[in-house]
């Protein structure tokens, strides 16, 4: 498994919790909103998770208006210094 990977599977296991989900249940580029019915606030709490797991500061708007495993991996990754 790539570093990819393993931090996509991590940002996935996180927004499941929130959103009251399995990681399994998941995939990474499926609209988290209309797919899983998960609202605005189950998504920002993931987001404030995965900021204090990564000590990282994400702007909301950088998800994007159809928020995704993907999407969260992509704002996440520059704050991150991931080298992506």
């Amino acid at each position: 498994m790539s570093v990819r990977d393993v931090r996509l599977s991590e940002i996935r296991q996180i927004v499941a919790h929130a959103v009251g989900l399995t990681p399994a249940d998941m995939s990474d580029d499926v609209n988290l909103l209309t797919t899983f019915a998960a609202d605005w606030r189950a998504i920002e709490a993931a987001m404030a998770q995965i900021e204090n797991k990564y000590g990282v500061n994400i702007s909301m708007d950088e998800i994007g208006d159809v928020p995704t495993i993907l999407s969260i991996y992509r704002a996440t990754a520059p704050h991150a210094n991931w080298g992506e």
